[in-house]
């Protein structure tokens, strides 16, 4: 069981970072952040969009938080903590094996929706 914030957000980021691969644009790299955006251009009825948030790891305070875009989830999001309209994830400052496979399932979930959408 990991407890220490670095070694989470670092273990959690090296799971995310393979997705830069797949379409997604890094914002923010740094040593207690670590964000990935689609910066397909997408016509919606309110007009394009060119960027729009995927996924994101943070070291705030005394947690490692994990965002997805939660835009596309439209069941299932009860057991999810809501960070803005467009965000919600998890907030954690222990990561076991259980912990880390939730994180990349939630992460794995986000991104066939965002590939069903055709956003990537």
């Amino acid at each position: 069981m990991k407890t220490d914030l670095t070694e989470i957000f670092q273990t959690i980021r090296a799971g995310l970072q393979p997705y830069a691969t797949r379409g997604y644009t890094v914002h923010e790299n740094s040593e207690s952040g670590y964000d990935l955006y689609s910066e397909k251009n997408v016509e919606e009825s309110g007009g394009t969009i060119t960027e729009r948030f995927f996924a994101g790891i943070y070291i705030n305070g005394d947690q490692v938080e994990v965002k997805i875009n939660s835009t596309v989830f439209s069941a299932g999001k009860d057991e999810l903590l809501e960070f803005s309209p467009e965000q919600s994830g998890l907030k954690t400052n222990r990561l076991d094996d259980t912990k880390r496979k939730e994180v990349e399932t939630l992460i794995e979930i986000a991104h066939s929706k965002f590939k069903e959408k055709e956003w990537i």
